[in-house]
Formats: C-alpha cells, structure tokens, sequence
C-alpha cells in the first residue's frame, strides 16, 4: 500500500540516512531544502527535523549522540577541481546550536556514495573516484568508492571498529588539509601552548588539520589514558574540567572573549583530546588492545560527550600531529616518522595516514588519508512543523 508523502500539516524533507564511518545522518540534495541554509530560519528548520534541543532527541530524527546528529548536504559542484561539494551541519543535543565550523570526516566517506545513487557522478566499476570540495573546510577530499552494479558496494571484508560487520573500503585522501578551519597548521604559531585552567598550567598543542584538535597529556588533566566513555560521563567533574580547557583554548585562538561562551558559540570545534603513550586496555566492547598493536593512546571529546570510538577528522589531524617536532602527540607517538599511525580508541583501534613534509620549522602536511565503510540505511521524508520561524513556510 502506497503512504502519500505530502501532508496538510507538515512539511518535508526528502533525504538518504547514510552510515559513513562510525557516524550516522541525513543526506539531502542541497536543491531539495525548502530553505537555503543562509536563511537566518534555517537552524530552526534542522532543529525541528532532528528533535533539538533535547537529550533524547525523542521528536526528530536525531540519534542523542553527537555521531547521529549530523546532516551532509550534497549539490554538484562548478569547481574545475571538484565533481561534488557538500556542506556538512553538526546539530546541537541539548544545545540549540548547528555548528558549522568543522567538517564531519566519517560521514565524508559517505559523500561519494550519496553522489553515486543519487547519479550525480557517472559510475564506474570497480571503484569511482569522486572528487570532493567541504564548504566549511575549504577543503579538497578525493574518493575512492567501490561499485557493484551502478550502487556503492556494501559487501566486503573491511572492518573498522566501532561498526559491526564488515564492508567495502572506501578510501578517503583530504588534499592539502592544514589550516582549513582557522587558517594555519599551528593556529598560535606553537608546538606547545601553556594554558591556565582553575589556577592551573597546562600545556597543549593546538593543531588544525580536517579540524581543529587541542591535545592534552592524559597524565596532565590526571587521567591514566585509557579511561571509556561510560567511565568518563560517569564523572561530571572530569567531563566539567575538559569543556573549561576548552573554553580556554578557545579563548586563546580569539573565537570567544569568556571560556563559558564556547558551550554555545563554537559547541564542536576545537575538540579536545587526550593522549598518552601505547597503552594495553580493555574496550568498551569485547575486545582487547595491546599497546604493541598501537602507536599512540588517544581518547577525544566530541560535542562535550567523548565520543564512542574517535571522531575520524580528529583522528586525521592525530595523524598529523605526531609527525610535527614538538607537539603533545609527537612526544608519544611510537615512530614520529611513519606515514601511518595507529591509535588505540574505547572500541579499538584506527589508522591514519599522513604525508608531511619538514623542512625547518615550517612543516607542511601534504594530504592525510584514511579508509572507512558506508551504508545506506533508508530513503525516505522527514516531517517539520510550520511552528514558530517556520511559519512562513506553509
């Protein structure tokens, strides 16, 4: 039985939920919004299709965690160098905020294949390369998307963890990837910052590739590394203390004049990350890592929630960083001059590569790539309420 999509007292949003990486959202054609997302109503729009603001998101589409919040809008670009752009929103929790500063590089690797089902690209098999532009990055992404008979492959024996299963790789090379965000590698100019937090000094390194990271040593912010989630949220005191370091950098890079304005101004990014040196630890799920299957201990912070696996723009800058002399990262890093690294997470591990490039004390990070899997979940309409600012969309 056919379910008419229109309604007399809702609007629509037609739309792809994509699983790309260990992140889950809403892909749309950017042509398909009712508004643009200039429209000073636009934020309401995504709060209203997602639920927000609200824990459970129980009134939208929105998973409660920052890794299923997330909307991908996807046009073809008119670029010389890019086949598709696409403009990435990560929707606030609890918060009603949309930020738009970062990239989301786990639902990029779904990008591709949205352009591929959507025939926005012309597919080609085995694999199509799909050449990307991030909007909120400026940034240049190239694709490989395995195809099987004119769809992106889902079947295949690549696993990431933090996603059960296995699929088809989908690898993922962000061209020249520093300074997208706040225009410079190392966005104070140092390897090293020193901060002051509740009177006391603590050191980071701020760095801006994919996205922007602020890492701390674990031992610093008295944490042994290796701490999950669960654990984590369990301490309010802890989680507290990581948003006020982050409020803090904030402040030091001019986006906030007070530390509390963060939480709602620049909710995302930076995220802040803690390391430590290649550590054995029980995961969140049933799996072990060895400290000799890792190069370096990472954990980081998504949205003020730590984030079930790693948030793989994080992960990307991550892989740079250990590459840069002087950096936190660089201090435990296994081999600071590998091309590719290997981090252990709370669901296992994840492995970046980056191609850096050190000539004196101006480095210069070439591209960093990684490989992920995606899925389309389900095709279909999300509903919006003609409430409030949306009004005028009836």
């Amino acid at each position: 039985m056919e379910t008419p999509r229109d309604s007399e007292l809702q609007g629509r949003v037609d739309g792809l939920l994509m699983r790309g990486g260990t992140s889950k959202g809403l892909f749309v054609r950017k042509s398909d919004l009712p508004l643009s997302p200039d429209d000073e109503s636009f934020d309401d729009l995504l709060f209203e299709l997602y639920g927000s603001p609200d824990p459970l998101q129980v009134d939208g589409i929105g998973g409660s965690h920052s890794h299923t919040s997330k909307i991908m809008m996807v046009s073809r670009s008119e670029r010389e160098d890019a086949d598709i752009e696409y403009t990435f929103g990560g929707v606030g929790i609890e918060n009603p905020v949309i930020e738009w500063g970062g990239n989301c590089g786990n639902l990029t690797a779904a990008v591709g294949g949205f352009a591929v089902l959507e025939n926005l690209v012309e597919a080609t098999e085995p694999v199509t390369t799909v050449r990307l532009y991030n909007t909120n990055a400026d940034a240049l992404v190239e694709q490989e998307v395995p195809v099987s008979n004119g769809e992106p492959d889902v079947y295949g024996d690549y696993a990431i963890d933090g996603v059960p299963g296995t699929g088809a790789r989908v690898d993922s090379h962000f061209i020249d990837p520093a300074g997208g965000v706040l225009d410079a590698l190392l966005p104070t100019g140092n390897a090293v910052d020193t901060i002051t937090v509740d009177g006391d000094d603590i050191d980071v390194s701020i760095v801006d590739v994919t996205n922007v990271v602020a890492f701390v040593r674990a031992a610093d912010i008295g944490l042994d590394g290796t701490e999950l989630p669960a654990e984590l949220e369990s301490d309010p005191a802890i989680m507290d203390r990581l948003e006020r370091i982050r409020g803090q950098v904030c402040v030091e890079l001019g986006l906030v004049d007070a530390p509390e304005d963060a939480l709602y101004e620049y909710p995302i990014f930076p995220h802040i990350a803690f390391v430590s040196e290649p550590q054995s630890y029980e995961c969140s799920v049933d799996k072990t890592v060895d400290e000799s299957d890792i190069d370096i201990t990472a954990r980081v912070i998504s949205m003020q929630s730590p984030h079930h696996a790693y948030a793989m723009t994080s992960g990307l800058c991550l892989g740079a960083a250990v590459r840069l002399p002087g950096t936190i990262p660089n201090e435990f890093v296994r081999n600071p001059d590998a091309e590719w690294t290997t981090l252990g997470h709370p669901k296992g591990t994840m492995s970046v590569g980056a191609t850096v490039t050190l000539d004196g004390d101006d480095p210069t990070v070439e591209r960093v790539s990684i490989g992920r899997t995606l899925r389309p979940i389900m095709w279909g309409s999300v509903y919006y309420r003609y409430i409030d600012a949306l009004d005028d969309l009836r």
